[in-house]
């Protein structure tokens, strides 16, 4: 028979150390209650010679509080972008309220996005054929290289930022000089119950229009322009 006695249970439950972190966390008094247990830590110094827990307590504070004045400015030019926004679609919505002519209408909006926008230079394609009356839009058949380079837009039937390839550039702004130089732009669908066309915002600068940017304000600009031409040149233009 052996001599060997079995040892007792430990009667100290295993614990999770989460749990322990949010035991603590919703306790913030135990220490002082409890000194003997802040003794029996092993607390190290950090690279910066912290020696205390309430140094280590501050410099966290110091860190949060950083992180959240840097997301409050992140939160601040976002609300001034977008108040930008709202002012810029506000001047675009004003002349198409007041636009009695297409032409004149499509004049007036190239000169306030060249000013305020930052887009050098804007088309409108609309599909049917050409109206002796309307200059500024350029009406799309099937087999024209513009109905080509609006595909995308077309098919997605929303709003799309980003690259303009030196083809996409030359077949929608083959009129310019430097229409090569036109890197980045925004495709806005026209059209209410379907796509009928698109008006394409283009830019030198590749960063101007990103795939990443928010949309919603271009696709309230498509909407208005819809609603102007449709009350312009009729509602079949742009049913």
């Amino acid at each position: 028979m052996s001599d060997t006695q079995p040892e007792p249970s430990s009667s100290v439950p295993e614990l999770d150390e989460d749990q322990v972190a949010a035991w603590l966390v919703a306790h913030p008094d135990f220490v002082a209650r409890h000194p003997e247990a802040f003794e029996a830590q092993a607390i190290g110094h950090d690279a910066q010679g912290a020696a205390s827990l309430i140094e280590r307590q501050v410099a966290r504070l110091r860190q949060t509080n950083r992180e959240l004045a840097a997301r409050f400015e992140e939160l601040v030019g976002t609300a001034r972008a977008n108040e930008d926004r709202v002012v810029q679609l506000n001047r675009v919505a004003r002349i198409m309220v007041g636009a009695t002519e297409v032409d004149a209408l499509i004049a007036a909006l190239t000169d306030s996005l060249q000013q305020h926008f930052g887009v050098d230079a804007t088309g409108v394609f609309l599909e049917g054929p050409a109206r002796a009356d309307i200059n500024r839009i350029l009406w799309l058949d099937d087999a024209s290289a513009a109905h080509e380079a609006l595909t995308h837009v077309r098919r997605r039937g929303k709003p799309i930022c980003g690259e303009l390839t030196a083809a996409q550039a030359k077949a929608l702004f083959a009129d310019g000089d430097d229409d090569a130089m036109f890197t980045s732009a925004a495709f806005i669908p026209l059209g209410r119950s379907e796509v009928r066309g698109a008006i394409v915002l283009a830019s030198r600068d590749p960063q101007r229009f990103t795939p990443d940017m928010g949309t919603l304000f271009v696709e309230l600009f498509g909407a208005l322009l819809t609603a102007t031409l449709a009350r312009l040149i009729g509602d079949d233009a742009v049913a």
